[in-house]
């Protein structure tokens, strides 16, 4: 049971995390004045869609294809082996003004949870535990508004829950910020996200990313995630571009109330840029 310091301490990093994801957004509003086609460039987490034929992925980012008919496909390959996963986005509403995007996915994380466990380096739960057999199933509605040539306003919500034939021990958890979060509704209860996005351009060839995020699980403990995300894309030659930038989290962890700071690096290539879909 939590005390009422802790209750206490929850309240003043909860406004504090407001006040500095406040600072970011009002900073990344102003600094947005130059004129360049985002959406050309930087589409990822937005209500638009890759061209048909074209595809992009990154080491962290997952791969992306668009076909025909406002479909775009995706998947995390380099977890394919132990995580199998997949998705697919449908473009709802585009054109001007506001477009909206829906996006689905699977994935069967049993082998994943049943390869990390194991003593020694690498291992991440007790050998003690295994794992029934499980599929997670997530979908989020997107609505992404561009500014100008220059930026793009987002916003989504979405839900992920878990179908099993056996409910996995509790102790077994990953609780490492970040990633326990993400995996939470395996174990219990429906994980709830919702968010707001700015893209903007900082100069040619070069953007930038703020991000807010809740995630909120259907339960009575362990059930609250704040987020905040910043990078730095830098669009060099040809396809390839690189991303830059921090990831600060809050939330309520089975071993307590947590903040984390992460940076975050990765690189993305794929076919040359293009027109995207609206």
């Amino acid at each position: 049971m939590k005390t009422i310091s802790q209750i206490t301490t929850k309240s003043e990093v909860r406004n504090r995390l407001i006040l500095l994801m406040f600072f970011f957004f009002s900073f990344t509003v102003i600094v947005n004045s130059q004129e360049n086609l985002i959406t050309e460039k930087w589409t990822d987490n937005t209500a638009f869609l890759l061209p048909a034929g074209k595809w992009e992925s990154g080491i962290f980012q997952s791969f992306r294809l668009g076909l025909k008919n406002k479909i775009e496909v995706r998947s995390y390959g380099l977890l394919m082996p132990i995580l199998p996963n997949g998705g697919i986005k449908f473009s709802v509403r585009s054109g001007e003004g506001v477009n909206v995007a829906t996006e689905s996915s699977v994935s069967y994380p049993t082998l994943f949870l049943n390869a990390v466990s194991f003593k020694g380096t690498g291992g991440l739960i007790s050998p003690q535990f295994s794992f029934p057999f499980m599929v997670n199933v997530s979908n989020t509605i997107i609505a992404s508004k561009q500014i100008g040539k220059s930026s793009i306003a987002n916003a989504f919500a979405g839900f992920s829950f878990t179908l099993r034939n056996g409910k996995p021990d509790y102790q077994s958890s990953i609780d490492i910020p970040n990633i326990y979060q993400r995996m939470a509704q395996y174990y219990e209860g429906v994980s709830i996200k919702s968010g707001i996005s700015f893209k903007g351009t900082i100069a040619k060839n070069l953007y930038f990313e703020q991000l807010v995020r809740i995630i909120l699980i259907t339960r009575t403990s362990d059930n609250i995630f704040i987020e905040n995300s910043g990078s730095v894309m830098w669009s060099a030659k040809g396809s390839l571009r690189i991303k830059g930038g921090y990831l600060f989290s809050w939330g309520d962890y089975p071993f307590g109330y947590h903040t984390q700071l992460w940076p975050a690096l990765d690189f993305i290539f794929g076919s040359r840029t293009g027109k995207t879909k609206n």
